[in-house]
């Protein structure tokens, strides 16, 4: 394929991206002038069938937060899916980048994924394929889910029921922690980083990240760690909730430790020395860097009070300064790095040189990132010491500028951060959450209709006039209807209809008519009979004592939707009789209540051997209705006499290969007379 390739009434633009066994394209809708999306895959290829039928299914889920499908079909040797088209979309795994995303934002996507992964499964769908590359976000903050049910298909994933739930429920799991950590905690393919992993699995976010919040903690651990955590994607938008309907901006990120500060953790909780720490700092140095912090320390307490002799001295110690990595420095690059935690200032605690690290004066931005031998950085670091006792005047200036910026900005900080959180709570209350109620906004009370005096209570005299006017009119209503009781009757028959005047009425003599006479008809003369229609089935499940209990309960409604095309399958076995583990396999329909069946007719697309048996009961034993014996098409099964039963399984004693190196048994229509 290549651009400006027609599918149809599609015309294909440019390759999005490569999935398995099909590639997706932006492509343009010629009929309806708009930009749509194609997952285009080989006709032929074995697992096609499934995507489509998939995506067919998928095409009935309503949910804002899931791509919609908007058509399928078949061009020659190609097949294609259509889904709606999304302007500018940014994958969560681009957001996610390498600093990962905000605890807040990532709250709301993966509460809005849940929600509408929910809705899919109330459905009996699920994605169960969910990576960062599957989520995309709008220029406008909306979450849509790519992929529902056709990407687990093209992957040969037949995962159902509670297994099903579960599986999604991780996967969302997964999409926070990647967000948390900016790394992947699952062994499926993604373009964001594997996750760091000890001896439970994936480590907690909480000892990757910063700032992570313990309800979002604690799900991960549980969930990725312990195999517990939510059940479902519902479950887990229920734990979550509320999150922020509008992205959050500004908010602060969950960055992972950055290379020079991250530190090896065992998963039992202890601490290796930092990966990239320079050498050991010899004794010589260390005490050169203490002699100039207590230097640096009387500079700050002498101040101005330098002696004016030592002007010069102080301006070549100034120098020599400014060309030597000092341990303030050092500090100031380690927190260029973005971290983004917040700052905790204390107006009683005024910073110094010491523990004051974000310095915006030029000059103290020095090369740090040159590496002195021991013997140099020592001398120097002495030599910076001596300048400090004669230049207290420079060193002192430079202490106080740097203290009053940094205070200065940790009061913004402090004030941004209660910005920030003030807006959020405001959010939430303005906002509903799942499962939370609307919220009304605040209306004036209405204007008195009433007196004031009128919610008061009333006097003894008001309550008897009140009671008395009620007993006239309860009186009045029972003389009215004594009245009315005693004419019940008056100028009618009914006195003579009770008492009887002992006659018999008379019968009228049933008129004969004449054998064979025309008109006359039997009451099956109209060519109908009632045990014709069928019986209406409400309810079909796979049926599988032997193994699990269930049977492709996904495809089970599709034997009476009215349409032989929808075909019913068994699970793919290794032999044609089961593997060796099994009897059979079936599928069984409830008709609600017992019923009489005289007549069973399959519309059989293979010729596996089955048996029909009626009951109170789905069962592989019993009343058999017939036995069908490698025949294909509309079988028919008929009774000798009306079997009475709620119940009818159709039971595969035999399979036939699939052309797919499987084998399996199908049906495609059932019909009950």
């Amino acid at each position: 394929m290549n651009p400006g390739t027609e599918l149809g009434r599609y015309t294909l633009d440019a390759q999005i991206e490569t999935v398995s066994s099909g590639e997706r394209w932006t492509a343009r809708d010629t009929t309806l002038d708009r930009d749509v999306i194609l997952l285009v895959m080989p006709a032929d290829e074995t697992r096609t069938a499934a995507a489509l039928d998939a995506a067919r299914r998928a095409a009935g889920i309503e949910s804002a937060q899931l791509v919609r499908i908007l058509d399928v079909g078949t061009e020659g040797p190609l097949a294609y899916v259509c889904e709606e088209g999304i302007d500018d979309p940014t994958p969560f795994a681009t957001m996610i980048g390498t600093k990962g995303v905000p605890a807040e934002e990532v709250r709301r996507i993966t509460g809005e994924v849940a929600t509408g992964l929910e809705a899919a499964r109330t459905r009996g769908l699920h994605h169960l394929a969910l990576n960062p590359e599957s989520v995309l976000l709008t220029p406008d903050g909306r979450i849509k889910v790519r992929g529902l049910a056709t990407t687990a298909a093209l992957a040969g994933i037949e995962t159902e029921g509670e297994d099903a739930d579960r599986d999604d429920a991780t996967g969302v799991v997964a999409l926070a922690y990647a967000g948390l950590t900016a790394t992947w905690p699952l062994e499926t393919p993604s373009v964001v980083p594997a996750a760091r992993r000890g001896e439970h699995g994936p480590l907690p976010p909480s000892r990757i990240a910063v700032g992570v919040p313990g309800d979002l903690d604690t799900i991960c651990r549980e969930t990725l760690g312990e195999d517990a955590g939510p059940d479902s994607p519902g479950d887990y938008a229920a734990q979550v909730a509320p999150w922020a309907r509008i992205p959050l901006a500004g908010s602060v990120r969950t960055t992972p430790q950055t290379r020079a500060a991250a530190t090896d953790i065992d998963d039992q909780g202890g601490e290796a020395a930092p990966a990239d720490d320079p050498a050991p700092t010899s004794p010589a140095v260390g005490a050169a860097a203490a002699g100039a912090v207590g230097a640096v320390g009387a500079a700050g307490a002498a101040g101005a009070a330098g002696a004016a002799t030592g002007a010069a001295a102080a301006e070549g110690a100034g120098e020599a300064a400014d060309e030597t990595p000092s341990a303030t420095s050092a500090t100031d690059d380690a927190d260029d790095a973005d971290t983004n935690e917040i700052p905790r200032y204390r107006e009683d605690t005024a910073p110094t040189a010491v523990t004051q690290t974000d310095h915006t004066d030029d000059d103290a931005r020095n090369t740090t990132g040159e590496t002195q031998g021991n013997g140099r950085t020592a001398a120097t670091a002495a030599a910076a010491a001596g300048a400090v006792g004669t230049g207290a005047k420079v060193i002192g200036d430079r202490l106080g500028k740097a203290s009053k910026s940094a205070a200065e900005r940790s009061r913004e900080r402090l004030h941004e951060t209660r910005a920030r959180r003030e807006a959020m709570r405001e959010d939430r209350n303005r906002h509903s959450s799942l499962g939370a109620a609307p919220v009304s906004a605040e209306i004036e009370p209405p204007a008195p209709l009433l007196p004031a005096d009128a919610g008061q209570a009333p006097s003894r005299a008001q309550s008897n006039l009140v009671l008395l006017i009620v007993a006239a009119f309860v009186a009045v209503a029972c003389v009215f209807g004594a009245i009315g009781t005693a004419q019940i009757g008056d100028g009618s028959e009914l006195g003579e209809i009770f008492a009887g005047d002992g006659s018999t009425p008379e019968q009228a003599a049933p008129t004969e008519e004449p054998s064979g006479s025309e008109g006359s008809a039997s009451p099956d003369s109209s060519g109908g009979d009632a045990n014709d229609e069928p019986i209406g089935v409400i309810n079909a499940a796979g049926y599988d004592p032997s193994g699990d209990g269930v049977e492709h309960n996904a495809e089970a409604a599709r034997v009476y939707d009215g349409d032989p095309a929808t075909v019913w399958t068994t699970e793919g076995y290794e032999t044609p009789d089961f593997g060796g583990g099994k009897a059979g396999v079936g599928i069984t329909v409830d008709l609600g209540q017992s019923q009489e069946i005289n007549t069973v007719t399959l519309a059989l697309p293979t010729s596996a051997n089955a048996t029909v048996y009626a009951g109170d009961a789905p069962a592989s034993s019993g009343t058999e209705v017939g036995t069908t014996d490698g025949r294909t098409g509309e079988v028919a099964l008929e009774t000798s006499d009306p079997v009475p039963a709620r119940y009818v399984t159709v039971w595969f004693t035999s399979l036939v290969p699939d052309g797919q190196g499987r084998h399996r048994a199908s049906l495609g229509e059932i019909t009950i007379q």
